[in-house]
């Protein structure tokens, strides 16, 4: 398992000596939050490492496991791919890491551990159970973007936490010295860094398919737009679904929650910060996946229309299995029957200060017409266009 120390160190330093006029100032909240990452942090890393170790002694078969072939959902941030992978994985031929798993057990030596000690507590009127309902609960009070906790599919590029190399590292340190080349991962991040990234993202999902056996794993992460060359490498017969929401709803939504995560994190003093590097963020990640996977034939790459998907996630999730020669099993028919029928239920209206944010919807949608004109399909919104859970 590697392990930035340079980097991890530099962030640091940046929080508190390099800081000034940026959304991570110092100021007591952010202090507070500082020490409490400096200190736990190694703790939480060495039971991660010791997790490993661990799997060496015990599981020493792991070694021989086949490379996933995993299905990537790619997108910008708030394009509805969390509803579209967790609406994937109600299909019981479909798997993926779960909060609890990304965090605190990634190593199969970590999920027999917790798996014991959660049964002792049962013995015992399980308090376990108790304190993660209201853990979660309090967690979905104060991210309130979508429903989130323990036990709920997550975005596995997490994993990076583990060796300090990251772009959601941006929320909490937001300096753009140190995030950018995440922005551009395929052409700024070193070749050497990348492969490290990338081995040990695949360890885990190995052990993960190893405990599930025969299922497709499903990876959904925003953050692997700017890295799906080096996927490509990483896992040569993995297929993507390139999700797309037009950018006037999608780049409100996306500068809010970035905006959230740094007040979340800090004090900023403007309501959005970094605006144009969000949208410089947003234009390479809307562009690099289709320049660098058109190419791919029908059963490896499919670009998914959010209006499309969103008014009929039967119809597009069956296109998708289709083109990639998977099976759709009358259980999961149904279920995507049912949720054609419920769809919007499940997506909230936000509607966001446009004057704040200095944004036009109609020069948004001028602007952006040439970006997008490689996916050959209507982007118009709707008048009601649904927010992504």
């Amino acid at each position: 398992m590697p392990f930035n120390i340079r980097d991890y160190l530099t962030y640091f330093y940046y929080s508190f000596f390099r800081s000034k006029g940026t959304p991570g100032r110092l100021s007591a909240k952010r202090i507070i939050l500082l020490v409490f990452l400096f200190f736990i942090y190694p703790i939480w890393n060495s039971y991660i490492r010791l997790g490993y170790y661990l799997d060496k002694v015990f599981f020493p078969e792991i070694k021989q496991s086949l490379d996933p072939a995993p299905i990537f959902i790619v997108s910008n941030y708030r394009s509805g791919s969390t509803f579209l992978h967790r609406l994937l994985l109600r299909d019981d031929q479909n798997t993926c890491l779960k909060a609890w798993e990304i965090y605190f057990a990634p190593a199969i030596t970590h999920r027999k551990f917790l798996r014991l000690i959660n049964h002792i507590s049962r013995l015992i009127g399980n308090p376990i159970e108790r304190f993660i309902k209201a853990f979660d609960k309090s967690l979905n009070d104060i991210y309130s973007m979508h429903k989130t906790g323990l036990f709920t599919y997550e975005q596995d590029s997490q994993l990076f936490y583990h060796i300090w190399s990251s772009f959601n590292l941006f929320a909490i340190f937001p300096f753009l010295d140190l995030s950018k080349k995440y922005i551009y991962y395929d052409q700024a991040v070193p070749k050497d860094k990348q492969i490290k990234d990338f081995t040990y993202y695949r360890r885990v999902l190995r052990r993960h398919q190893s405990l599930h056996p025969g299922k497709r794993y499903i990876s959904k992460n925003p953050d692997f737009s700017p890295a799906v060359e080096t996927i490509q490498e990483m896992f040569p017969n993995a297929k993507f679904i390139n999700l797309v929401r037009p950018p006037e709803k999608m780049i409100p939504s996306t500068i809010n929650l970035w905006a959230s995560n740094w007040q979340a994190y800090g004090s900023p003093k403007e309501n959005y910060p970094l605006m144009d590097v969000l949208k410089e963020m947003i234009i390479h990640w809307y562009c690099y996946p289709q320049e660098r996977l058109s190419k791919l034939p029908p059963d490896r790459y499919q670009v998914v229309n959010f209006d499309r998907f969103v008014n009929n996630p039967k119809k597009e999730i069956g296109r998708v299995y289709a083109q990639f020669g998977l099976n759709l099993s009358e259980e999961y028919e149904k279920i995507l029957e049912d949720e054609t029928t419920e769809a919007r239920n499940y997506m909230g209206k936000n509607h966001y200060p446009l004057s704040e944010m200095d944004l036009d919807v109609e020069k948004l949608k001028q602007e952006y017409e040439h970006i997008l004109k490689d996916y050959n399909f209507d982007l118009q919104l709707q008048e009601e266009d649904p927010e992504p859970l």
